[in-house]
């Protein structure tokens, strides 16, 4: 296998770095014989090595954050069935809180010794959106099934202290690695949330230190004598056209008199048309049944109307009101005159439009 190795591949280690891994798989039965058989030359690879490895490259580079909060929806789950298993409960109450002083302490190291790339790569591994929201609730759904349970109640709150310590090694490691990348000019360091949050919350000072040792020296513009004439003999001046504003749009209000002439006249269209439906079957009619069956609102409109009509002295309809009195206590008028309206002739008709138009020429 070596030799193969080693013919195809040219690995940068020994052989003794080989036989070291060699013997790990063999240790693990990750490598076996392919036949029974000794001095077997032929070996196999197990089934498991696949997967195994994916979650090995997993954990190494998410350092098994993800597990964690599986971890933790699953204790949350447990609580939330009707048999609830309580040494699972606790058992995994008491494993997320070691594996999260394991992250601290982890980080805590990283803080004081590491260089800054290594701890930005770290920091942004362990960033798990979440998880702290995780640990609360769980931490809630304790105190509310297990009420009476002092032990679980003290590893819950054991598990919020150690993601407490857990989330000030992460904000420390991203302090250091703000701090250190902006006094070094170490963009490479940084991600693009790490520039967006480094913007937002970062002092000004440390912000001002950025740009303090970049030399920027811009280029001269170029320009010779030749290029000089034709510019100025290709330069037009730009010539502004004056135009006219558009005309304001008045809107057309309608005329104040002439609203009045129009109201005046519809009016007198629907009076004539009242006076003419009295008067369908002749010349003359007895308004007076029709007055005692309405009521005071309807009699008094309508006796206005005709008196409006009357009074008109271009109108052809005269109004005659009788001096008797018909007196009704339980009708809705409870007393009136007799009414009647007539149609006057083109005699009667002439008659006051003549006194009219002698007043008239009596007052000039």
């Amino acid at each position: 296998m070596w030799a193969l190795i080693v013919e195809r591949r040219r690995p940068q280690y020994g052989q003794d770095f080989f036989d070291s891994r060699w013997a790990i798989f063999e240790h693990y039965d990750a490598i076996q014989p392919y036949l029974a058989k000794k001095h077997q030359q032929r070996y196999a690879l197990h089934p498991a090595v696949g997967p195994a490895t994916l979650v090995h490259e997993r954990l190494r580079r998410h350092r098994g954050i993800d597990e964690l909060v599986g971890l933790l929806d699953e204790t949350r789950s447990l609580i939330g069935q009707p048999t609830r298993d309580r040494a699972s409960i606790e058992f995994n109450l008491q494993y997320c809180r070691q594996m999260l002083t394991v992250y601290a302490i982890h980080l805590e190291r990283l803080v004081a010794v590491a260089s800054i790339r290594d701890l930005a790569a770290e920091q942004r591994e362990h960033n798990h959106p979440g998880l702290s929201m995780r640990v609360k609730q769980l931490n809630e759904e304790v105190s509310g099934f297990f009420p009476g349970d002092h032990t679980l109640d003290h590893h819950a709150v054991a598990l919020v202290s150690a993601e407490q310590r857990y989330q000030q090694a992460l904000t420390a490691a991203g302090q250091r690695v703000i701090d250190q990348g902006g006094r070094s000019l170490d963009f490479e360091v940084l991600s693009a949330e790490e520039y967006l949050e480094a913007a937002r919350h970062a002092p000004l000072a440390l912000l001002s230190q950025f740009g303090a040792d970049l030399v920027v020296d811009p280029p001269a513009a170029w320009l010779d004598a030749g290029a000089l004439m034709e510019t100025v003999e290709d330069f037009a001046p730009r010539v502004r056209v004056r135009s006219r504003p558009p005309m304001p749009q008045v809107p057309q209000e309608p005329d104040p008199a002439q609203r009045m002439v129009e109201a005046r006249t519809r009016e007198r269209s629907r009076q004539e048309h009242l006076a003419e439906r009295v008067l369908l079957e002749g010349d003359e009619a007895d308004l007076t049944d029709e007055l005692r069956r309405s009521r005071w609102r309807t009699s008094a409109r309508l006796l206005a109307d005709l008196m409006g009509l009357d009074a008109d002295p271009y109108a052809p309809y005269q109004l005659r009101i009788a001096i008797e009195v018909i007196v009704d206590r339980i009708g809705w008028v409870t007393y009136l005159h007799p009414v009647y309206l007539s149609r006057r002739t083109g005699e009667q008709h002439a008659q006051p439009l003549r006194r009219r138009e002698r007043g008239r020429h009596d007052a000039l």
